[in-house]
């Protein structure tokens, strides 16, 4: 990479959060060195992001097992900021606990130890809202950077919520040891919705692929702390680029938004679905029943009666952050499902 550019690299490119903060690099001057774990996604991903910047040229790819020191002093070699995004799959129902947990901490330090042995200036680390606000006894409640999931809060923590807080909260150990040199933001994001670059997309887009769908018969009482990956993409280079950010974690979500009016807007949105969406609100106890036949929604009925929400002021302040509407978010994701054939 030419030393004329600030070299940055991006753990897990191939992913929806990861190619959109790729993207927004390059667009902005950067050159970016994209991490994967296998090398074989190399033409697809660059084909995806070429299409969306000119700067293809200022583009390359290494190796990235998240359990793989070397792979990471190789990767660092060159490289002046990181963007560390890669991390296990969330709702892997499949794999175990330990399966989850164990990458995602090993990765994460991984990371920090290459970038510290390279001198790397700042790490823009990607958490989570599940690092801040599960596990906590209260129903109803309103969370800030100050709070931190506590760990044995029985369902509330899954081991998605565990490996998130596991993650950052060992970043941060680590971060405050006295012969590392290196910076650390944190950007914690909720549901991630927006505009796919490809056919693969977030985790918490499946709710908008499965309504589009009509594979949901009815509706949970449930609210999301929504967010576009447009504006995560933002957020991770505002905090990049700022100085104050260093030492900081930021909560990087709009208003939350409930399963009905993510349904509605697509009803509204797109007429030619309107049929296989469904928009009303079945009760609690009828979820739980259906939990037990659909596995995709046992993940979600331990959020059945908790009303959780999340404080943005912090970025918005130090960043003047101005996220885009749920609304705008929601009809991009199913605009681009509906265009890759998702739907």
């Amino acid at each position: 990479m030419s030393s004329n550019n600030k070299n940055v690299l991006v753990t897990g490119i191939t992913g929806f959060i990861g190619s959109h903060i790729a993207v927004k690099l390059l667009n902005s001057g950067y050159s970016v060195r994209g991490t994967m774990r296998n090398l074989e996604r190399k033409e697809s991903i660059l084909k995806t992001i070429s299409a969306c910047t000119e700067n293809f040229d200022r583009l390359e790819f290494a190796k990235g097992e998240l359990t793989n020191p070397e792979d990471w002093n190789v990767a660092m070699e060159g490289m002046d900021y990181v963007m560390h995004v890669a991390s296990p799959l969330p709702f892997d129902l499949k794999k175990g606990a330990d399966d989850i947990i164990i990458p995602a901490r090993e990765g994460t330090l991984n990371v920090l130890k290459a970038a510290n042995k390279h001198n790397i200036k700042r790490v823009v680390l990607t958490s989570s809202v599940a690092a801040i606000g599960h596990g906590h006894k209260s129903k109803v409640r309103t969370f800030t950077e100050e709070d931190w999931t506590i760990l044995n809060g029985g369902n509330d923590t899954p081991p998605y919520v565990q490996s998130k807080t596991i993650a950052e909260t060992e970043a941060w150990k680590f971060i405050n040891q006295t012969d590392v040199q290196i910076e650390l933001a944190v950007i914690n994001p909720g549901y991630v919705f927006g505009p796919l670059l490809e056919k693969d997309f977030s985790d918490s887009g499946e709710i908008i692929r499965k309504l589009l769908a009509g594979e949901i018969p009815g509706l949970p009482k449930i609210n999301f702390p929504l967010v576009d990956v447009r504006d995560v993409a933002d957020m991770h280079l505002l905090a990049l680029e700022t100085r104050d950010a260093a030492g900081n974690r930021f909560i990087c979500v709009n208003e939350s938004g409930s399963y009905q009016y993510i349904a509605k807007t697509l009803k509204e949105t797109f007429p030619e679905y309107g049929k296989k969406i469904k928009t009303f609100v079945l009760p609690d106890f009828f979820i739980r029943f259906y939990s037990l036949l659909d596995k995709d929604t046992r993940v979600i009925t331990t959020e059945l009666g908790i009303e959780r929400s999340y404080d943005n002021t912090k970025a918005k302040q130090m960043f003047n952050w101005k996220p885009r509407t749920n609304k705008e978010a929601i009809i991009r994701m199913g605009e681009t499902m509906i265009k890759f054939g998702v739907v």
